[in-house]
């Protein structure tokens, strides 16, 4: 068989690689003018692909927030800019805007246990938010749904005692409902609240399996180091509230006289009974606080015209990964080292640009992404650029799902909120690509990611996903397989396979929109009639 790891052959395949994508791209520029095409020749793959493997290295320990790997990783990225032309737009002249941070770890005398079997924190359960430290032993109760609702003519909690008891809650809808149609109700009307006024003293999620997601994969994902600003890190919740894994969801149905997949769909029915469990659930539960800082890493290009220059559009990926955990290096490549490599991309070829755009142009590597947005939000709340003159933000975040092949569809999450939506179909079908709405919408996406809080301040924003798939149902295919083999784990690699020209597409897009808003006569606005409408630059939507 080929011998793939032959250095002659790597570097004819890389050249064969850079040549294919040179075909696809310039075929594909058909729609663009004079200065929109020299542009995108100026997007370096090299660059993307450079910045991409050298963030993914483990030198950088997944460049975890609060770790050392992190810290190195924003001191690179500064380099970056700074060799590229970007002038600094961070603390003091520098390049990186500090915010301090509290990380909250369970200690090893932390201990969880069912009848008596300690439960493994990452396999079996998780916090579902900051606890107390706290100790006790509780009494269960299955509560199924825990709605009361006359709506849907359901009263989970008939005649049922919880003072001084854990309610055990089903997470997924019943039957005969869709996951994103019972997300709908829950968001209207949660249980948790209900639950607590009616004297429980905690709460185990179990999932049914019909959930949105697993409850094994939202164990792992919560199990992880919490980091939060100083202000949410002191608000500690004082009752244990818990995400099961399956196996252990399981146990607590051991002599009820019904396994746990009966009784899940015995919940669905209208006419569901409580039920105590029998096995007894202690904890003891204890935590170690450490606050330091973290940096977002900022760059700014001056516009070239005397008026317009004082206007910015705002470029961001986030840079940080789950570092390193329980031995084992996060280096999350494709979420999110290969959105840095795209955008310190388009920023080195803005740089180069004989004539710079007329609107400034401000890009941002962000910090602690994966635990809330906070280095985004910290940056909406304390811009280094006035907030009332961001024209908008452009984002790059995703799955890698543009080096799985070459581009065909490219998802603009929010287009459809603010006349961005126009320009982004525009831009994607004379690049020969075809706009794609949200094809997940149950998720969320447009809520996740480091757009967002540019939203909540007013600001019109995008973030770019681009698909080698040509249909909807291929992008969840892929999606889904990228996130139950590499979302957030170890296995976030780069890897030879990787298609580079289609992580160029989405730098060019990303490019090419921002030079059309950065030449536009006037900013971008929000369209009439979504609840985006009435924001102006510089108001705060609620988070």
């Amino acid at each position: 068989m080929f011998n793939f790891r032959s250095h002659n052959f790597m570097r004819a395949g890389m050249a064969l690689l850079l040549l294919v994508g040179f075909v696809l791209n310039t075929a594909a520029q058909s729609g663009l003018s004079k200065d929109e095409k020299r542009l995108t020749k100026s997007i370096n793959i090299k660059t993307i692909q450079r910045i991409t493997s050298e963030l993914s290295d483990d030198k950088f320990e997944g460049r975890g927030t609060l770790q050392r790997g992190g810290d190195m990783a924003a001191s690179w990225i500064a380099d970056q800019m700074r060799a590229m032309g970007l002038k600094p737009l961070g603390d003091n002249g520098t390049y990186l805007q500090s915010m301090p941070l509290v990380e909250t770890v369970f200690t090893d005398e932390t201990n969880v246990s069912l009848d008596g079997e300690k439960l493994v924190y990452g396999k079996d359960w998780s916090a579902g938010a900051l606890l107390a430290d706290m100790k006790g032993e509780s009494k269960l109760v299955f509560v199924g749904h825990g709605m009361v609702s006359d709506e849907l003519g359901r009263n989970d909690l008939k005649d049922v005692d919880l003072k001084g008891k854990i309610a055990v809650l089903i997470d997924g809808p019943p039957l005969k409902y869709t996951a994103e149609k019972w997300k709908e109700i829950t968001d209207k009307t949660s249980a948790l609240p209900l639950l607590i006024q009616r004297g429980a003293v905690g709460v185990l999620l179990v999932g049914n399996g019909r959930e949105l997601y697993k409850h094994d994969f939202i164990v792992d994902q919560t199990a992880r180091r919490n980091i939060a600003t100083i202000e949410v890190a002191k608000q500690r919740l004082p009752l244990p509230i818990m995400f099961l894994g399956d196996s252990a969801g399981a146990k607590l149905f051991a002599g009820s006289g019904m396994t746990k997949a009966e009784a899940m769909d015995d919940a669905s029915d209208l006419e569901f009974q409580p039920m105590n469990l029998k096995p007894a659930f202690k904890f003891d539960l204890r935590a170690k606080q450490t606050e330091a800082n973290s940096h977002n890493v900022v760059g700014y290009i001056e516009g070239s015209d005397p008026i317009l220059k004082n206007e910015a559009i705002v470029f961001t990926a986030h840079y940080d990964g789950f570092g390193k955990l329980n031995g084992k290096i996060y280096n999350a490549a494709a979420d999110n080292a290969i959105g840095n490599g795209e955008m310190l991309a388009v920023a080195e070829a803005f740089s180069k640009m004989k004539v710079k755009p007329k609107r400034s142009l401000v890009f941002v590597s962000t910090t602690s992404e994966e635990y809330g947005l906070l280095g985004g939000y910290h940056f909406a709340k304390n811009p280094k650029w006035d907030i009332t003159k961001v024209a908008a933000n452009l984002n790059l975040d995703g799955i890698g799902t543009e080096i799985m092949g070459p581009i065909k569809n490219m998802v603009g999450f929010g287009a459809e909120y603010s006349s961005l939506g126009a320009m982004f179909n525009d831009v994607a079908r004379a690049y020969k690509i075809t706009p794609m709405e949200d094809p997940i919408p149950e998720q969320g996406v447009f809520g996740r990611s480091d757009h967002y809080p540019f939203v909540t301040r007013g600001v019109p924003a995008l973030m770019l996903v681009g698909s080698p798939e040509a249909t909807k149902e291929g992008f969840v295919k892929r999606f889904n397989e990228f996130e139950e083999t590499k979302y957030h784990q170890p296995s976030d690699d780069v890897y030879k396979d990787w298609y580079w020209p289609g992580a160029k597409t989405v730098a060019d897009m990303m490019g090419i929109l921002g030079y059309r808003i950065a030449q536009a006569d006037s900013m971008p606005t929000w369209l009439p009639g979504n609840k985006y409408s009435k924001l102006r630059r510089g108001d705060t939507l609620p988070q």
